[in-house]
C-alpha cells in the first residue's frame, strides 16, 4: 500500500489580491438585494396584466429596465465616499 502524507497547514494567513476597500460591502449587497426585487416585481408586473394590456406593455418593461439598467449596476458600482481626512493610496 501506499503512504499517505499528511500537508500541514502553514500558521501565515495569506494577503488578499485585492485591497479591502475594493471588496464588496455590505451597502452594496443591500443596493443588489433591492435590485433583484425590483426585477421580480417587473416581472410579477408584466405576468399580472393581459398581453395587450398597458401594464405588461409599458410598465412592466419600465420596472425590468429600471431594476436590470440602473440598480444593479448601482450596487456593483457603488463605493463609499472616503472621509475629508483620509488620502486616496
Amino acid at each position: 500500500m501506499a503512504k499517505v502524507q499528511n500537508k500541514r497547514k502553514s500558521g501565515r494567513r495569506t494577503q488578499l489580491a485585492v485591497p479591502e476597500a475594493e471588496l464588496p460591502q455590505r451597502m452594496n449587497y443591500i443596493i443588489l438585494i433591492i435590485g433583484v426585487i425590483t426585477v421580480l416585481v417587473g416581472f410579477l408586473v408584466m405576468s399580472a396584466g393581459d398581453a395587450v394590456s398597458s401594464l405588461s406593455v409599458t410598465v412592466a418593461p419600465l420596472i425590468l429596465f429600471i431594476g436590470y439598467c440602473v440598480i444593479i449596476p448601482l450596487g456593483i458600482i457603488y463605493r463609499k465616499k472616503k472621509p475629508a481626512g483620509e488620502q486616496a493610496e
